[in-house]
């Protein structure tokens, strides 16, 4: 179909193969959806003023969660998040492996885009110029994503690295934290959890 579907719609997915997540095994099924929610799952279900899908061989599926990604960057300059949608995915983890885009000071960024695009394999010009690092802190981080949404949904994990650099700045590479920034660390992590992260 040529119309996108969006999280308000309302459409019926008929004649498809529905694997519905509980490891129940595969069946045919039509699926009706209103406001955005799975409203009703049956057989041989009647269009009730809603979009139609035709999915005739093929499956019905929830959408897939991306449980360890790196579009940390990349969702800031393609939102769309190619290919991940076409596979099916709707949620993707970032955040992974220690390393996140906040909390992140100023002074800090550069060295952690560094290791970021290093460790990640990432263009180090993009995450310059295309992020528009409009944050610090993961509430404002939170704000400017919310700003600009991205095709996936995503659950953002507050990275150590981040918090101990957001703390101890450039010392956080080359020695132990005290009690002190520890608390501090802890009092971010808090913070970031309080709003949504992960």
């Amino acid at each position: 179909t040529d119309r996108p579907l969006t999280v308000e719609g309302n459409l019926l997915v008929r004649g498809g193969t529905l694997v519905d997540g509980t490891g129940a095994a595969a069946r045919a099924a039509d699926v009706r959806v209103r406001a955005g929610r799975v409203a009703e799952i049956g057989a041989d279900l009647a269009p009730d003023g809603e979009r139609v899908i035709e999915s005739s061989g093929a499956y019905v599926t929830p959408g897939f969660i991306e449980s360890h990604s790196h579009f940390d960057g990349s969702m800031w300059w393609d939102p769309s998040c190619d290919p991940m949608p076409a596979y099916g995915t709707t949620t993707a983890v970032i955040g992974n492996c220690g390393l996140t885009v906040a909390p992140l000071t100023a002074a800090a960024r550069s060295s952690m885009i560094e290791l970021f695009c290093f460790i990640e394999d990432l263009p180090l010009l993009a995450f310059e110029h295309a992020i528009p690092w409009s944050w610090e802190t993961w509430p404002e981080y939170r704000s400017a994503a919310l700003d600009h949404p991205a095709a996936l949904n995503v659950g953002v994990f507050v990275g150590h690295q981040a918090l101990r650099t957001f703390v101890m700045g450039e010392e956080a590479w080359s020695r132990p934290a005290s009690d002190a920034e520890r608390a501090a660390m802890a009092q971010l992590l808090d913070e970031a959890l309080s709003v949504g992260a992960l």
